[in-house]
């Protein structure tokens, strides 16, 4: 049985083992998160640490979807197991000042959001678990799980929850940023179905937060990202699933206007009609074919070509790949037909949202590829443009349980995100695309204005390092979200020793684009 003496008293420990005299050059900063480390080490054995020049850790650092944050390196990475040890993580960190990050599932582009230079990295791996309620009403899912690995094992009960369309993406980021579903014309974003968040607060309590428990607390993690605590459990209400319709369909640029004529009907009227349909439609250049549409469509029922998809059924595609099917072989063909992420490539998102109008559709279609001759040389790049509709069924869900923190009303949609998206094999090359986008946002913003469509609301989870999403939130929204992360952590670790991802009022994470 191990004995666990006072953090202080083990810390005081390490920090003994260095001697009593200071070397020139000394560094406090460097010393103090190395004894973080070693005190970490010492308390839960060598089992829950991964520290540098070791394959593990390099295994670790190199399984981040995008090169950015592989190329970070941590001082050492801890895999808690339970809720105490994350706890003693905190309270470690606070002691040596050292400071860390989260990782669940690793998704987001840019280096930092989820990975710490010289500090410590916390892997939520072994939170993996993932159970369903007698009743079949519920779903706890750890912080550490995917939404495949969710998704397969709630389908041997024959449920599912309102989560993540891509596999290998992790279930702490997409909840925590808001959480776009298939599911959302329905019943909201997957930060709306939350039941309960258990959460490890700064000063190492446990809280479970519900709508009547800790109910501001419960508020602000609905889209307020990560930080208010780290949340370790998410009581997910669960509804009945078996399988469902869905995939995609390219089409060449001969229909790309009935392809907007079609997405402009679904976000305007047919997404009211029957709630059980989703469609994003995408465009790129694709080697080989030119100018494409993507279009995915999917429907929560084993029915093929629904009517709500009227529109897209009249059409010929190039490539059809739609089809009944479970919802974590959906998520899989979404992901590149594998559950795990491509690794190997950097990444980037951007995105930018606009009251839904037919005209403005346009536009920014034909400005994306009047310009993206501009990135036509960077190696491997494939960039493209999506138009994702909020429609009104989703933006009425977000208001149940007192609503969430993103600020969006019914009486202002249906909206519709503007989602860009490249991976590309030149670090040279980056400069490039981000222009590249900063440049279509900045014309098509513009053209909203100019309208009187434009929506300041910029989504978490697609937003890059050069934004600032929770300022979008409204002034109301930003000040309640800051009277609960004083309250709730009166120190304010969470916003300065886990700097990564979106903090409440700080501003862009890197604030100069090159």
């Amino acid at each position: 049985m191990k004995v666990l003496l006072p953090l202080s008293t083990i810390v005081a420990a390490v920090l003994a083992q260095t001697g009593i005299f200071e070397p020139g050059g000394f560094n406090v900063t460097e010393a103090l998160i190395s004894n973080g480390c070693s005190s970490l080490k010492l308390i839960y054995g060598s089992d829950k640490l991964l520290s540098e020049n070791t394959s593990s850790y390099d295994t670790f650092t190199g399984a981040y979807w995008s090169i950015q944050q592989s190329s970070v390196s941590p001082q050492c990475v801890f895999k808690p197991s339970n809720t105490i040890e994350v706890s003693s993580l905190i309270l470690v960190s606070r002691l040596a000042q050292c400071q860390f990050a989260v990782k669940g599932g690793g998704h987001a582009a840019f280096a930092g959001a989820s990975s710490i230079e010289r500090g410590i990295t916390v892997y939520m791996e072994r939170f993996n678990q993932v159970a369903v309620s007698s009743d079949k009403k519920f779903a706890n899912v750890g912080a550490g799980t995917r939404w495949v690995d969710v998704y397969r094992t709630l389908e041997n009960s024959g449920v599912s929850v309102v989560g993540g369309r891509m596999a290998s993406v992790g279930v702490p980021g997409l909840i925590l940023g808001g959480g776009i579903s298939f599911f959302s014309n329905k019943m909201g974003w997957a930060c709306d179905n939350v039941a309960s968040y258990e959460v490890v607060t700064a000063s190492g309590l446990v809280v479970t937060a519900t709508p009547t428990k800790y109910p501001d607390l419960y508020w602000a993690l609905r889209g307020g990202g990560n930080n208010f605590g780290i949340v370790t459990n998410f009581k997910l209400e669960a509804f009945p699933l078996g399988k469902m319709w869905g995939g995609q369909r390219i089409f060449a640029e001969n229909n790309f206007k009935a392809v907007l004529d079609a997405v402009f009907n679904f976000a305007t009227v047919e997404s009211s009609k029957d709630t059980d349909a989703a469609e994003i439609v995408s465009f790129g250049n694709y080697p080989g074919i030119g100018k494409i549409a993507i279009v995915q469509t999917h429907y929560a029922q084993p029915v093929a070509n629904a009517s709500v998809f009227a529109d897209f059924n009249t059409l010929t595609p190039v490539m059809d790949d739609t089809g009944v099917s479970y919802l974590s072989d959906l998520t899989i063909k979404l992901n590149g037909g594998s559950p795990n992420d491509t690794l190997g490539s950097l990444q980037t998102q951007w995105d930018a949202t606009f009251k839904v109008d037919r005209e403005l559709f346009t536009f920014l279609v034909d400005t994306f590829y009047s310009l993206i001759s501009n990135v036509q040389d960077v190696k491997g790049a494939f960039p493209t443009i999506s138009i994702q509709p909020v429609t009104e069924g989703q933006l009425k869900s977000m208001q149940k349980n007192g609503g969430n923190a993103l600020g969006l009303s019914p009486a202002k949609g249906p909206i519709f995100i503007m989602n860009m998206s490249a991976s590309f094999a030149s670090p040279e090359g980056e400069a490039a695309i981000f222009k590249f986008f900063s440049t279509v946002i900045q014309k098509v913003k513009a053209e909203a204005k100019s309208k009187g469509v434009d929506n300041d609301y910029i989504y978490m989870n697609y937003a890059s390092q050069f934004m600032d999403p929770i300022a979008t939130y409204g002034p109301a929204n930003v000040a309640k979200l800051i009277s609960v992360s004083k309250k709730y952590d009166p120190a304010q670790v969470f916003q300065n020793l886990h700097p990564g991802h979106f903090k409440l009022a700080k501003g862009p994470p890197n604030p100069n684009m090159p």
